[in-house]
């Protein structure tokens, strides 16, 4: 069995994409001509994006590009005290970021079951979330 390595996250400089280009993908530097390794996708990224409620966009990403875990913890991390009891029902209902910022109060009220007030808040949350992505 052959000894597959990977790149280190650390060690890719990301570039700014050229208007028109596509990512691009590159295999581990280890690899031997013409044997097939698993390719990973590399973006440009940065990771000055503004915070909104103390919370990062995450490494480069938008919102829209969260997976569910980064929802779940965006959820913790704008309310411990109100929405953080909440976090799993963003895994039960496979709300990733396109759907958490396509969430209504009333969606979350009558679908995730939430009471008013934690739905309001969490509406709040997502509002500001949009103005500093926008």
């Amino acid at each position: 069995m052959k000894d597959q390595r990977f790149m280190d996250s650390a060690s890719v400089t990301p570039r700014p994409p050229h208007p028109g280009s596509t990512p691009r993908r590159l295999a581990s530097p280890h690899s031997e001509p013409g044997a097939k390794q698993p390719l990973r996708q590399v973006e440009a990224s940065s990771t000055t994006g503004p915070e909104v409620g103390g919370v990062s966009e995450g490494p480069g990403r938008n919102p829209s590009c969260w997976s569910i875990e980064e929802v779940m913890q965006f959820v913790r991390e704008a309310d411990p005290a109100a929405l953080a009891p909440h976090a799993e029902l963003f895994r039960k209902h496979e709300i990733d970021g396109r759907a958490l910022l396509l969430l209504r109060s009333d969606m979350i009220m009558k679908y995730m079951g939430l009471k008013l007030g934690p739905a309001l808040k969490l509406c709040h949350h997502i509002e500001r979330l949009k103005q500093g992505r926008l």
